[in-house]
């Protein structure tokens, strides 16, 4: 099961309702609102907090406020209690670029991408893409659609593992639709933004085999 929500950030809707949606979402995500300093930021977090919400009770039937959430040793978040899934665990993953937020829910480790940036100059694909990655911009009829489908892809994937880019950005798998034991999937592409996800293999799982959502969401009820 992999089940993925979109939101494009609605000002005017979040600053009218804030103090009632921070009522909805538990401490440790109202804590990560009131860190944010510009006034983007904080709605882009506002607006993710209310969409994990909404996630895990179309999901799983999983109340925020109720679970229990705990990271690994380096720091990526999971819920702890139990769910009748494989691995008997619920995974989640949040992203927010440019004023589009996207959730993934897994039953297995997973990982998301919303990107909006871009690289007109190709500055960023010389200095961090690998050779074969250049040349797939570079050839590209649209190279930006490109260079945005690598980057999430590699954005995913370290979200995924949950260690973080430790290694060259180069070496982060992006290219194929399967790397080893991780599944690498780009399920949007539109001209403002790009959206992957990648997740771990579980039970010799396929890209067919594999249960994929995708849910536009445009309001939030609370």
């Amino acid at each position: 099961m992999l089940k993925v929500y979109l939101y494009q950030v609605n000002k005017e809707d979040l600053a009218r309702h804030a103090e009632e949606y921070l009522r909805a979402l538990p401490a440790w995500r109202t804590q990560r609102y009131h860190r944010m300093k510009i006034e983007s930021g904080k709605q882009e977090e506002l607006a993710a907090g209310l969409l994990l919400r909404h996630a895990l009770l179309d999901a799983a039937d999983m109340d925020l406020m109720t679970v229990e959430v705990t990271t690994n040793e380096h720091g990526k978040p999971m819920f702890s209690v139990t769910k009748d899934q494989p691995g008997g665990q619920i995974h989640f993953n949040i992203s927010h670029s440019g004023g589009y937020v996207s959730v993934a829910v897994a039953d297995c480790p997973v990982g998301v991408d919303v990107e909006t940036k871009s690289d007109p100059d190709l500055k960023v694909t010389d200095r961090f893409y690998s050779a074969e990655e250049q040349a797939a911009v570079r050839g590209a009829e649209d190279p930006q659609k490109v260079f945005r489908r690598l980057w999430t892809r590699k954005e995913a994937y370290v979200k995924c593992t949950g260690t973080g880019i430790y290694n060259a950005v180069s070496e982060i798998p992006s290219l194929p639709d399967v790397s080893g034991e991780f599944l690498l999937i780009t399920l949007k592409e539109e001209p403002e933004y790009t959206l992957s996800v990648v997740v771990k293999k579980v039970e010799n799982r396929t890209l067919d085999s594999l249960q994929i959502s995708l849910d536009i969401v445009t309001k939030f009820d609370v």
